[in-house]
């Protein structure tokens, strides 16, 4: 069960195993509402394989990885503070550079009427939200990095890291038809929820 836990979080990611030092084009939810493919899926993995291979050999080490997976961070980083800026403009309905109880509160109440729209099935979350990113640990580094290097030679080969992929995706496809979609993804989210409660 562990070891599904892992790799079901990996797969929240898109694109397991490396979609983490991507930057992010599109909100979550839509691309949880996109079916993928299993040649969506590997076209995506090698384009961020040839991004994290600095020295193009043909081979992500675990340096290279570490080093892409903190350059995202730091522009996820970037990324949160341009948000907190624009969040405050946002509630500052007046623009008198405060932020009043009575705009808070019309701005929680728009925010709750938001979420309770994408909340279809009542179960105190938007429908298909993808789960976070913890399932990487940060990155492609650490276990998800030993668990791609299949030959444990110290380095990712495209294959290597397209085969991790794919494992992870296949776990999630249950029907087996070379498609997730997001009913798949919520049903993995479930399962990963459901274990998480009983240890």
């Amino acid at each position: 069960m562990k070891m599904l836990l892992i790799a079901g979080g990996a797969l929240a990611l898109a694109v397991p195993a490396l979609a983490q030092v991507a930057p992010a084009s599109a909100p979550r939810t839509q691309h949880a509402m996109k079916t993928e493919t299993r040649a969506e899926l590997q076209a995506k993995v090698a384009e961020h394989f040839a991004r994290m291979d600095t020295n193009r050999d043909g081979f992500v080490t675990k340096a290279e990885a570490d080093a892409a997976a903190q350059a995202f961070r730091g522009k996820r980083g970037e990324q949160r503070a341009e948000w907190r800026g624009q969040a405050f403009e946002r509630l500052d309905a007046n623009r008198d550079g405060a932020i009043t109880r009575a705009e808070w509160d019309a701005a929680q109440a728009q925010r709750q009427q938001r979420f309770a729209a994408r909340d279809q099935n009542n179960d105190g979350r938007p429908d298909g939200a993808r789960f976070a990113h913890r399932g990487m640990g940060g990155g492609f580094g650490g276990h998800m990095f030993e668990m791609a290097d299949a030959n444990r030679d110290g380095r990712v080969s495209l294959q290597e890291a397209q085969a991790a992929a794919l494992q992870h995706f296949d776990m999630v496809d249950t029907n087996r038809d070379g498609r997730i979609s997001p009913e798949e993804r919520m049903q993995m989210r479930q399962r990963m929820q459901a274990t998480r409660q009983h240890g």
